[in-house]
């Protein structure tokens, strides 16, 4: 877990990482646009904003790969017709993407975001004051990580802000950005890491200082304070924990980091993100750990948002010792999702790199079988294992509520396919049953220009006996607590290496 600092580093990794081809974003990649705290100048207009969301929702209704698998069609119908009935006045760019989000996360897409305008430009910022502390969310409770004022104490529970109680700024800001099917460890990471609790609270409930404040103190005592924008203070920096004062790091394996500890027969290799310069990086990295006769990996797959799913097979392939899959299948609901009504809408370029790597296959109950062209590598498989330095030993996986996307369909096969296999952390963010992505697209709303993310294939993973809706879960949960965070401990780390001792 990660303190929170550069909020869309993640969320920039959490759209588009499945395609095979250039475009692909991944989780370390540039931060993604904040929502700008001021309003626009220039209003939306009640018509233009109506006509685009009819738009959006009948492009769902006919294209994407998740209507109807989370949410049934009438329940996501009331919800569109709730948001359409709010509506009804001229609004910003800003509050019109904060009005849809709802409907967008009952659909249960992670893949499925929206973006601003391509040309928007924030009005000037208003003077609005941050909420000067961090929380660590579980459930339907926050605790205070980091705190910029000498009111609040790492530990201290949020009760309440304004008299609103922190369950429902919980349940608001979790509307905020879509994620998969039902998992809870992603949005609690979002609202933890990445600006989701003071988002709810500046762009939800358009707060501002100064904020009265309900806490449960660490001693257990009940107080009410009023946070003002003079109180704020230099609080001295907490003595973080070097947690690989253990380990030594390899040289030369790119963005991976490879680790050996001094005094156990044990590696660690991070992998951030799936990317295709890596790909010769973890040949290097498997034939160290070869070398150095290590019978015991500790595969850090937490905080990655996917990438290129070549590079999960070319991972994969030093893990297992026969051959194996990466994903079961890739379906559409169209039989061919490049000729659609709303084709004019999509990024042509986009469409064109769908067509280069994707073809359409035969129909398969209510759906279509996709195929991919030879061109872009073997994707179904099976596929062979590396020829040599393969890791036959035992294999401890870390993940979290940021394993997403491929990285989430690469744990799923992985469990699903090699033994001496545990997992630590929490919930993936990814479904342990597959996700929509893949081939992904950019919806511009004709009379508004804002954008969205949208995917036009459903990818089925390996996975054996997945719980519908729900994340890959660890063989052993481990939580963090805000003291921890403040710290910079790693309490996954030391659950994996308590296993291997």
């Amino acid at each position: 877990m990660k303190e929170n600092s550069t909020r869309f580093c993640f969320i920039a990794g959490l759209i588009g990482c499945l395609i095979l081809s250039a475009g692909c974003s991944t989780m370390p990649a540039d931060k993604p646009e904040k929502k700008a705290t001021a309003s626009d100048s220039s209003l939306l207009s009640v018509s233009d904003m109506q006509s685009d969301f009819s738009a959006l929702w009948s492009a769902i209704k006919e294209v994407h790969p998740g209507y109807g698998i989370y949410v049934s069609a009438d329940s996501l119908s009331k919800k569109y017709d709730e948001v359409m009935a709010s509506l009804a006045t001229p609004m910003s760019e800003d509050d019109y993407i904060v009005r849809m989000y709802p409907f967008l996360c009952a659909l249960g897409c992670g893949h499925t975001q929206i973006k601003h305008a391509e040309n928007y430009h924030p009005a000037q910022k208003e003077n609005n004051f941050p909420l000067p502390f961090n929380v660590l969310v579980r459930g339907e409770r926050a605790w205070v990580t980091k705190s910029g004022t000498e009111k609040l104490s790492t530990g201290d529970e949020i009760i309440s802000v304004n008299d609103v109680p922190v369950s429902a700024i919980i349940q608001n800001g979790s509307s905020l950005y879509c994620g998969d099917g039902f998992v809870k460890s992603f949005k609690e990471l979002f609202l933890s890491e990445y600006d989701g609790f003071a988002d709810a609270c500046i762009k939800y409930y358009h707060w501002n200082a100064p904020y009265h404040v309900s806490i449960r103190t660490i001693s257990g005592e009940l107080q009410n304070i009023t946070i003002n924008n003079f109180d704020t203070a230099h609080i001295p920096a907490v003595q973080t924990i070097d947690k690989y004062a253990l380990w030594t790091k390899a040289e030369g394996t790119e963005t991976l980091g490879l680790y050996f500890h001094k005094n156990a027969n044990t590696a660690l290799l991070k992998v951030p993100q799936l990317v295709y310069s890596d790909t010769t990086a973890y040949g290097k990295c498997f034939s160290e750990i070869s070398n150095k006769g290590v019978h015991n990996l500790i595969l850090d797959m937490r905080h990655n948002g996917g990438g290129d799913l070549r590079i999960t097979i070319r991972l994969m392939s030093y893990l297992m010792n026969a051959d194996f899959k990466i994903i079961r299948d890739l379906y559409s609901r169209l039989p061919d999702p490049s000729i659609n009504k709303f084709s004019v809408l999509f990024d042509s370029s986009l469409t064109e790199n769908f067509r280069a790597s994707c073809k359409p296959g035969k129909k398969v109950d209510t759906h279509y079988h996709m195929d991919v062209r030879p061109e872009f590598g073997e994707v179904y498989g099976p596929v062979h294992p590396a020829a040599t330095n393969r890791f036959n030993g035992k294999l401890i996986v870390l993940i979290d509520g940021a394993t997403f996307s491929s990285a989430s369909l690469f744990v799923s096969a992985l469990k699903a396919q090699r033994s001496n296999i545990v997992f630590v952390g929490r919930e993936t963010a990814g479904t342990e049953e597959g996700c929509n992505g893949f081939s992904m697209q950019l919806l511009t709303l004709p009379a508004t220009q804002a954008r969205v993310q949208f995917p036009w294939l459903r990818v089925v993973s390996m996975a054996k006996a997945s719980v519908h809706g729900r994340g890959l879960m660890p063989d052993y949960p481990v939580e963090y607590t805000p003291e921890d965070i403040v710290k910079g401990r790693d309490p996954d780390l030391e659950k994996a290496m308590n296993l291997v001792r």
